[in-house]
């Protein structure tokens, strides 16, 4: 389903089970796999693939020529940039307060993570809010990211640290 509001570029194949809402953006030459469901204004560039089961909850965005594998989930305020590889089963966070039916006591505020341009991220990794993850860094499989990530530099473990540096040859 494609909402009315939604614009869809140029040569971009959406898969009949997607759900797209609301002034969402999908740029050209773009791949939306199957159950894919993008909340309201979920903004995507061009030549982008979203794998199979991913979710957007909305106010969010992803920039060109990025491939996000299937099942990975993208919370509000998220703003992924160009040329980013999400392996599958990424988990984004974006409340520092879980208030679930408590907003009386504390409001939910939108605390959305970055990843910069070219960033790869492995399997299974959890970024929690407020976290930006830099430019041409690498963070390693399973790794739960507590704190920004240095650009250039190769990040795992749970709580994930620096344990080196992307050889140069590898920057996009």
């Amino acid at each position: 389903m494609i909402h009315e509001t939604a614009k869809v570029g140029k040569g971009t194949k959406i898969e009949d089970t997607a759900v797209i809402q609301e002034n969402c953006e999908i740029g050209e030459n773009c791949f939306i796999g199957h159950y894919v469901v993008m909340r309201p204004n979920t903004k995507i560039g061009d030549d982008t693939v979203i794998g199979h089961l991913t979710v957007f909850e909305g106010d969010c965005s992803v920039g060109s020529k990025c491939l996000i594998h299937a099942q990975c989930h993208i919370t509000k305020g998220a703003v992924i940039e160009d040329l980013v590889f999400i392996a599958p089963m990424f988990c984004g966070c974006n409340d520092n307060y879980m208030v679930h039916n408590r907003r009386h006591i504390k409001p939910f505020i939108v605390n959305g993570y970055t990843v910069k341009r070219a960033a790869r991220i492995g399997a299974g990794v959890m970024v929690l809010p407020g976290v930006t993850i830099g430019e041409n860094s690498v963070v390693g499989v399973g790794s739960v990211v507590t704190r920004n990530v240095m650009p250039g530099t190769v990040f795992y473990g749970s709580p994930g640290r620096i344990k080196g540096l992307v050889d140069k040859i590898e920057h996009l």
